[in-house]
């Protein structure tokens, strides 16, 4: 078994969008292709700070993160928003989400991250013990949101 960690690329697109479709109706959320699609071409854009990543297990795409680098005075530089985070239900606890963190903790430090946050749906305790044992802690806020 295989699980390598890579930047997506605009070949990568279509896979992308159809990995973050699987992941917002898991979620019961709505999922547009065309929205969707829209904000995955950002990425592609000259300049995008945005990282998209795709993980494969033996050469089949199985998730995606996208994730963005924000400055912070809080935490003193750069620190990185983890939007998106999403393995295919065959493929979990086969190691490809500690291959996605291994690959954003690693290329966030080299890169000049000091910290990074993520979101977790309060249900997914597999999810919460990951995110613990790879450092992560709960931070004790209450998100809000705005949108069009």
């Amino acid at each position: 078994m295989s699980i390598s960690v890579r930047p997506a690329t605009p070949a990568d697109r279509e896979t992308c969008i159809r990995l973050l479709i699987a992941q917002l109706l898991e979620h019961e959320l709505s999922a547009d292709p065309v929205g969707i699609g829209g904000g995955v071409d950002l990425v592609f854009t000259p300049h995008s700070p945005a990282w998209l990543l795709v993980a494969e297990l033996d050469g089949a795409a199985v998730g995606v993160v996208l994730a963005n680098p924000i400055v912070s005075v809080e935490k003193y530089g750069y620190w990185l928003w983890v939007e998106e985070f999403y393995v295919v239900p065959e493929a979990r606890r086969l190691g490809v989400a500690t291959a996605f963190l291994d690959y954003i903790v690693g290329e966030g430090w080299r890169r000049g991250v000091r910290a990074g946050e993520l979101e977790v749906v309060p249900t997914q305790a597999a999810a919460f013990a990951l995110y613990r044992r790879h450092g992560f802690r709960e931070v004790h806020r209450q998100r809000m949101t705005w949108d069009r």
